[in-house]
């Protein structure tokens, strides 16, 4: 089956009039006609004992032995916002909506594996009091995927999301994430991308209840023509909540990297304590970096902030490693891994650390 087989109409594509899609034109991406580049990813290394739940074309595959507390339905959210374009297009060219209720706290990390074309859907429910990890292994090879999640974080839960996207030269990839926050929940997010000819990952978090607290962390490194979009949007509609996020990027080639974050502070979200920071190397002068951060408060009492940087890597440091012994290859990898390695900081667990910034030390020592 061509591309062209699984293509939505044009008319409900993102394109490059719509500002928040103004560097991520989905419509142009799909209507360009690109070689055939057939890749071969692999896929994310687990932890031993994680439970593997495998989406090929937005299909679950097999039947996965959750664990007690777990189990998988039909049932999932099949309504997204208009502001949601792409979530609402996967809903929309899918008949299977699946939801992941989640009753009780797991010792066991559970991976959705997506792979494949076309579109995807996929509810997660975690009650309230119980902590669950959840992995994301997001890979298209040469083909157009769109996932579709809606994340509930129940009452004093606490939800440990870990993203890893991949897709090849000729893929173009779209993710988008609604996470609800109920009252003093807990998100830690983690999420590495290595992009695709076009790739986004969007994701949407919403306070519902006071004094719930969000880690929005992640990283992408970018090659060659790919581009990789990573877009949140936070919505502080309460008292009393807490969001922190580090995203860092490494691009070169002619690469292309976007991140867009806003934070916005409804009237009654008072006492809001938000930080955002983005930042940024370009290893030549070929790669590019499109940078938004946005306040947008309404509120009279609150602490946020926010702030952007791109620029190249130090020349004082890169000579300082080549002094004591490394050849450049090894300079410019330990700097940068040390750069990118510190979104990943705040994950404790040590094999989900491992997991998450392994896949960065094989990039950089194949790039560099």
């Amino acid at each position: 089956m061509s591309m062209s087989q699984i293509l939505p109409q044009s008319e409900t594509l993102p394109h490059r009039r719509m500002e928040a899609w103004k560097w991520t034109d989905v419509r142009a991406a799909l209507a360009k006609k690109v070689p055939d580049c057939k890749a071969q990813l692999a896929p994310l290394a687990v932890p031993a004992g994680a439970v593997v739940l495998e989406f090929i074309d937005g299909e679950l595959h097999g039947n996965p032995d959750l664990p007690d507390g777990a189990s998988i339905s039909r049932e999932g959210n099949t309504n997204y916002d208009k502001a949601l374009p792409m979530a609402r297009l996967a809903s929309a060219s899918t008949h299977d909506h699946y939801c992941l209720n989640i009753g009780r706290s797991l010792n066991t990390s559970l991976c959705l594996r997506f792979v494949g074309r076309g579109a995807a859907s996929l509810e997660i429910l975690l009650k309230a009091g119980h902590f669950a990890t959840v992995i994301e292994d997001h890979r298209t090879e040469d083909n157009f995927s769109n996932t579709a999640l809606a994340y509930d974080v129940g009452e004093a839960a606490s939800l440990t999301r870990l993203v890893h996207q991949n897709g090849g030269a000729a893929a173009v990839q779209v993710v988008t994430a609604l996470i609800k926050m109920q009252e003093k929940a807990k998100l830690n997010q983690f999420a590495i991308a290595f992009g695709a000819r076009l790739s986004r990952l969007e994701t949407h978090i919403s306070y519902a209840g006071e004094e719930a607290k969000s880690c929005l962390n992640g990283a992408y490194l970018l090659d060659e023509e790919r581009h990789c979009d990573q877009t949140f949007h936070v919505t502080h509609g309460v008292e009393h909540c807490i969001t922190r996020q580090l995203v860092r990027g490494v691009v070169k080639d002619h690469a292309r990297g976007v991140f867009q974050g806003k934070f916005y502070v409804g009237r009654a979200g008072q006492h809001t304590d938000a930080e955002m920071a983005h930042d940024a190397l370009l290893l030549n002068t070929g790669a590019s970096v499109f940078a938004k951060p946005e306040l947008e408060i309404y509120a009279d009492d609150v602490a946020c902030a926010h702030g952007n940087t791109a620029g190249a890597l130090d020349e004082n440091a890169l000579f300082y490693m080549r002094q004591r012994g490394l050849d450049e290859a090894q300079a410019k990898t330990l700097l940068l891994r040390a750069f990118l390695g510190t979104a990943f900081d705040e994950l404790d667990d040590e094999a989900l650390h491992t997991m998450m910034l392994m896949p960065i030390t094989d990039w950089l020592e194949a790039a560099l």
